[in-house]
């Protein structure tokens, strides 16, 4: 039996989890797993408790791992096993929610094949410049998405499922 993969969504929120990704992303991608690759979140019991609320209320599985654990639990989630009783396969997407483009880079880098990757809230911060909406970067940040960019997968800046995709800048 064949194995293909789950379609692999990321998501640059510095929020993480919350309302609009459990509803509106959901329902744009169909995906039935939300993976926070977050070495502080990994660790905070709390706060993992509150974004669960948005998780299990839009009826998801949510996992909370070191950045480092993330490409192998991606992995592991993302392949789809034939059906022995029907043909049919898993359709769904498995969206992963990353505060910085940074931790994209390294999971995409660790063998994960992202299929698309979206940015949006990426706050005002020391050195960084605004970009649109509410995405503020700086040189780091371009680097990063340049080398996402590089392995083929399209990065834009878009708020929700439904606006606009806007292209990243090349330079800041």
């Amino acid at each position: 039996m064949s194995e293909q993969q789950k379609k692999i969504v990321f998501r640059v929120d510095n929020r993480l989890v919350h309302g609009q990704i459990a509803v509106n992303w959901k329902q744009a991608y169909q995906f039935s797993a939300i993976i926070v690759p977050d070495n502080q979140l990994a660790q905070d019991k709390l706060n993992q408790t509150l974004m669960k609320m948005a998780i299990r209320a839009a009826n998801l599985k949510g996992y909370f791992v070191s950045v480092d654990e993330a490409p192998d639990i991606i992995k592991k989630l993302t392949v789809v096993h034939q059906s022995l009783l029907t043909e049919h396969r898993t359709k769904d997407s498995i969206f992963v929610v990353c505060r910085t483009p940074s931790v994209v880079r390294k999971i995409v880098e660790g063998g994960v094949k992202a299929d698309s990757v979206t940015l949006w809230n990426m706050f005002k911060q020391p050195g960084k410049k605004k970009v649109s909406g509410v995405v503020y970067m700086d040189e780091s940040d371009i680097e990063d998405v340049r080398a996402i960019e590089n392995t083929g997968v399209s990065v834009t800046i878009q708020e929700t499922p439904y606006s606009k995709k806007i292209t990243v800048p090349k330079k800041i």
